[in-house]
């Protein structure tokens, strides 16, 4: 049975954008069973054609507005060439800039010396990386610093910070990566935004390149495989 598979794409705004377009979108992937779209069971049994269709078909259907996508890669998918190679094969045929977020989820059968050899692989081929969900999971502020040479954003997500009372209680944090960005140069996208005051937050106190959250737009359906 083949399955269908989908990205869904969160829209990502400037933060001190006027127009209220999105410049670019991360990209979630879904399949379908029982006439519903849902989390895969298993990422990493996603192939390299299957992704490369879908970005394909993403690629070809967006406004002149935006100007990037990101989407994200496992471990094991990460440090294989072939999706390397295939990345790279989409961003020869377009003008957007393609970010491949790496997950904090660990693969025990993934070394750091296999992950550092990727991302030096993707930076030789003028690949975009972005650390994903910095400061938890397996991207902690060690793993970030063994890959920093070669990463061009760092991703921080309110929600995997959540439930908090405040959100100066996760301002630590924040302002840890806040200031690792500036140092090191580094995009800084500020994810799982959800209310006005965040936003407002975000805005005055730690300002960044990118936001997206679900007060700012949900996932909708891009392409399909």
């Amino acid at each position: 049975m083949i399955t269908m598979l989908a990205f869904f794409g969160q829209p990502k705004f400037a933060l001190n954008a006027t127009d209220y377009l999105p410049v670019g979108y991360e990209l979630f992937i879904r399949e379908q069973a029982a006439s519903a779209w849902h989390l895969p069971d298993d990422f990493n049994a996603i192939t390299v054609d299957q992704f490369y269709q879908l970005l394909l078909n993403v690629t070809r259907n967006l406004p002149s507005n935006v100007q990037l996508l990101s989407f994200n890669l496992e471990q094991q998918q990460f440090i294989q060439p072939a999706f390397a190679d295939m990345i790279e094969e989409v961003q020869h045929q377009t003008a957007l800039n393609i970010f491949t977020e790496l997950t904090e989820r660990n693969d025990p059968l993934v070394s750091d010396q296999q992950l550092l050899a990727a991302a030096r692989d993707f930076h030789r081929r003028d690949l975009l990386v972005c650390i994903d969900d910095v400061g938890t999971g397996e991207n902690t502020s060690e793993m970030v610093l063994k890959l920093d040479d070669y990463v061009d954003e760092y991703k921080f997500a309110f929600q995997n910070f959540r439930p908090f009372t405040s959100i100066h209680t996760i301002e630590p944090e924040l302002k840890f990566w806040a200031d690792l960005r500036r140092q090191n140069h580094k995009i800084l996208a500020i994810e799982g935004i959800e209310t006005a005051a965040e936003l407002t937050f975000v805005r005055r106190q730690y300002p960044c390149n990118l936001i997206q959250g679900y007060y700012t737009g949900r996932p909708e359906l891009l392409a399909t495989s």
